[in-house]
């Protein structure tokens, strides 16, 4: 059981954990674990609104050109502007983080990510493709140096085996996020909207922000109770992570560990803060190159699916076409909705009741001709046009962020 010393939050490591003296010791890096946890929740859910809302963003935003690949292109580019900038981004990165520290870097890195998801919430509201490329840009240059100084505030802050522990729980809660976002983003654009589905995501990233800011003050106030127990003689100084994924070169032949080597452990600490250059990266050992090369297959076989899976799975199993051979009673009214008045049934060409299976588009009027002025509906303000006139209504000219569609003429679409 934990070993109480005294009120001042520390207790006794596990088997397996460094000694005590380091924040490891600490009660309160359980606090700053579930911190981590909620704060990364907010940039995984706001990374991915735009595929879970895929079909819904192809029917709110303009189109230049009625074929979908253009819309393909212009959704992807959402993730290609995210991407390219990252594949350098993490090591500046890095090397923030090795200056200033994991705690400082998590609450800019935030405030960055915050940023970009606003900018990107304001360009879908305003339908602005450029405007939410720019979001995303500015998303991403603070999106993935978040990882970096997230993992690194929880490796300050746990030691032996509970760092496996607290980076798997950290993955997890983190990745909440995105679930959460799988079941209530779409809700949101269907009920609210498409750009309130964004702003949540912006909600969501401003309270990383915060949880960001009070790792800082929680990370400050445990460093200045350490840097007090060290001068008293109680601990050691406390060493860098880039140390500690850099290559021991001297570690042949049963040479001593740098913490049981306490002259080695002092001059390495006086070395990593004198500052990170790129030629380190001779000094990466096999061990950080496999596990690099382990990431680069898992994300690029599980990430690019995320961003289309989708579509893909709507457009397979939920946007299938109507049944075949099948009008409205009355193809030229509305089918579902508030300006249907009684049923306008769906009957195949012997005059039965045609069978629409759950994953088939529901059959739509052959012809609408409506205008805001001939209905005394006072819910026709909401419509995005004065007038409905579609001789030959194709299922692209339904637009499902229309008031006008969505809710009076064919809400079952």
């Amino acid at each position: 059981s934990p070993r109480d010393d005294g009120g001042d939050g520390e207790v006794g490591p596990p088997p397996g954990v460094g000694a005590a003296g380091g924040k490891s010791s600490l009660r309160t890096r359980w606090a700053v674990l579930l911190l981590t946890c909620l704060a990364m929740s907010g940039p995984y859910y706001a990374y991915d609104v735009p595929s879970s809302l895929h079909q819904q963003l192809e029917d709110y935003m303009p189109s230049s050109s009625s074929s979908s690949s253009s819309y393909e292109t212009r959704f992807n580019l959402l993730y290609t502007v995210y991407s390219v900038p990252n594949v350098v981004l993490p090591l500046f990165g890095g090397s923030f983080v090795d200056r200033y520290g994991g705690p400082r870097c998590m609450a800019a890195f935030a405030a960055t990510v915050c940023a970009g998801s606003a900018i990107l919430g304001a360009g879908v509201a305003g339908r602005s493709w450029d405007a939410m490329y720019v979001g995303r840009f500015v998303f991403g240059l603070g999106a993935e140096s978040m990882c970096v100084a997230q993992s690194t505030v929880v490796s300050e802050w746990f030691e032996g085996r509970e760092v496996a522990f607290a980076m798997g729980v950290g993955l997890a809660v983190s990745r909440l996020g995105s679930i959460w976002n799988n079941f209530s983003s779409p809700r949101t654009a269907n009920e609210r909207g498409v750009p309130a589905a964004f702003w949540a995501g912006t909600g969501l990233t401003f309270l990383s922000v915060v949880l960001s800011l009070l790792i800082t003050v929680v990370d400050g106030r445990a460093a200045r109770r350490l840097e007090r127990r060290r001068r008293n003689g109680e601990g050691p100084a406390m060493g860098s992570l880039t140390e500690a994924l850099l290559e021991d070169s001297g570690a042949g032949g049963g040479a001593p560990r740098p913490s049981e080597d306490p002259g080695r452990n002092e001059a390495a600490c006086e070395k990593s803060q004198s500052g990170v250059r790129v030629s380190d990266v001779r000094r990466f050992g096999p061990l950080f190159w496999l596990l690099t090369l382990s990431c680069v297959v898992v994300y690029g076989c599980v990430l690019p699916f995320n961003n289309v899976a989708s579509g893909v799975l709507l457009e397979r199993d939920y946007f299938t076409a109507s049944p075949g051979g099948c009008t409205l009673e009355w193809p030229g009214e509305c089918s579902a909705g508030y300006l249907v008045s009684g049923s306008n049934q769906a009957l195949d060409e012997d005059g039965d009741v045609c069978d629409v299976a759950p994953g088939q588009a529901p059959v739509l009027p052959s012809s609408v001709d409506h205008a805001r002025s001939d209905t005394a509906d006072e819910r026709s303000a909401e419509w995005e046009e004065d007038s409905y006139i579609y001789p030959s209504l194709t299922p692209g000219d339904v637009d499902c962020g229309d008031p006008f569609w969505k809710d009076a003429c064919t809400s079952d679409f």
